[in-house]
């Protein structure tokens, strides 16, 4: 029906036209250079008309043919632009199939088609030539290529990550922290930008901005809650070791205390608070605070600490002390083990070998490292047995390794715990396990880091979150 109105009311204008100079008649006469025409009104109209048609169609050719060169430039400028564009697309896709000297051809392409068309020169082509150097292992050029990437509002970002990534390969935490401040004023919320500045901050010891990185992180969802529950308790251990070094001995319990709080099973927060309370001469509310945590998690480390609260006590009383423990965990056998070391100190014979008997019969598997030798020095102190001892050993050395902290980033082993990997300085990343003799011992910072494997960085992917466990 929209079609059909225009086209009736143009017949209706025309009919109405053709009425009014029907019912008025009369005569136009011309005069010009002698002669004289007289015409009718309706066909000077219509001649008129016709002369107006007739100009508009010549103008209309002329506007066309003095237009025809621009727009074919623009066409063509257009025709390059899609070109350039699919060389991007096509360099793009090329990184991710990890052809670099393809990705190379189709960014010099894309230039080429930008250029001849006269165009400005779209941003993310600085981050196909980055992502093309760095698969050749051009480094300089990719850097290059991020910090242009900062003087567009469009790229700072991307260059941002590129250069956070690059710093952290080569282990320049404080550039790469410094860089990663200001792409947190730029996207605060962004997950990456949160778990990379949490990580640097922590390498850096910068507890209390952590602190405050920590809460925003959880806040915003990069790092779950019970995640960033246990992340709270090793930063506020951290901060606690720091205030003791530095004397201030009760902003250190304080903390203590507050981790302790936070995860009452977490072996590193209890045997830290237990041991300062015993430096505060308050030894029984440590060794209340580490029977709480063996009742959620019989740590041996822990063991190790209530027997060292319990110094001052004889072996005989200490041995009673530790019953306490195995009645706490009656069926782990690091209960029997723990009770079965300090009847070995005591001397007291059958309740070793009680103890250690029933560590070996609920044990999951093959008799432990430790219980072997443990068994080893029982048969030699027991009945003097050289020959059975030496039998124990030789199932000792036959056996896995017994547990020991182990980094879930870099498969470096350590003795004790610490907040940062001794090794690659990874956060929260040590994990109480056997570890696997199999397992490399090399590191990548970057790699510990969020944002991925460096040998394959792509600052437009998603990154993911590898700040650890323990």
């Amino acid at each position: 029906m929209r079609r059909v109105l225009p086209g009736l009311f143009a017949i209706a204008l025309v009919v109405a036209v053709a009425v009014f100079f029907a019912d008025r008649p009369g005569i136009v006469s011309v005069s010009w250079l002698g002669w004289r025409v007289d015409i009718a009104v309706g066909i000077a109209a219509l001649a008129l008309l016709v002369v107006v048609l007739i100009l508009w169609l010549i103008f209309s050719v002329l506007g066309r043919l003095l237009r025809a060169p621009r727009r074919y430039a623009g066409r063509r400028r257009d025709q390059r632009r899609l070109e350039g564009y699919r060389a991007l697309t096509s360099g793009l896709v090329a990184i991710a199939a990890g052809d670099a000297r393809e990705a190379e051809r189709l960014h010099k392409r894309a230039e080429l088609m930008f250029r001849k068309g006269q165009l400005e020169t779209p941003p993310l082509t600085r981050l196909l030539s980055a992502q093309a150097a760095l698969m050749r292992g051009d480094g300089a050029k990719a850097e290059g290529e991020f910090s242009a990437m900062l003087g567009d509002p469009e790229t700072e970002f991307l260059g941002l990550r590129g250069l956070i990534l690059q710093a952290l390969k080569r282990g320049d935490d404080a550039t790469a922290l410094k860089l990663t401040a200001r792409a947190t004023q730029l996207k605060p919320s962004t997950p990456w930008v949160l778990q990379s500045q949490l990580a640097l901050e922590t390498r850096a010891q910068e507890w209390r901005k952590a602190t405050a990185t920590l809460k925003q992180a959880v806040k915003k969802g990069a790092i779950s809650a019970e995640t960033g529950r246990h992340y709270q308790a090793t930063l506020l251990i951290a901060h606690s070791r720091q205030a003791a070094g530095e004397g201030h001995a009760r902003d250190a319990l304080s903390y203590a205390a507050q981790a302790h709080g936070l995860d009452e099973g977490f072996a590193p927060a209890a045997t830290h608070y237990a041991r300062l309370l015993r430096d505060g001469n308050k030894t029984q509310k440590g060794l209340r605070a580490i029977e709480t945590a063996w009742a959620k998690s019989g740590h041996p480390q822990v063991a190790e600490t209530y027997d060292l609260l319990l110094a001052s006590e004889a072996p005989v009383q200490r041995l009673k002390r530790f019953e306490r423990l195995v009645e706490l965990r009656p069926s782990d056998p690091e209960s029997h083990l723990a009770a079965g070391a300090i009847a070995l100190n005591a001397r007291l014979w059958g309740e070793a070998r009680r103890h250690l008997d029933r560590a070996g019969a609920q044990g999951p598997g093959p008799w432990s490292n430790r219980l072997c030798h443990l068994m080893a020095e029982l048969e030699q102190g027991d009945h003097g047995n050289g020959e059975a001892r030496q039998t124990w050993l030789e199932r000792a050395a036959r056996g896995e390794a017994d547990a020991t902290w182990v980094c879930g980033a870099c498969g470096a082993e350590t003795q004790g715990w610490e907040p940062l990997c001794p090794s690659c300085h990874n956060f929260d990343s040590l994990a109480w396990r056997t570890p696997d003799r199999a397992e490399g011992t090399g590191h990548d910072r970057a790699a510990a880091l969020p944002g991925g494997d460096p040998s394959q960085l792509d600052p437009t992917a998603p990154a993911s979150a590898v700040l650890g466990g323990g």
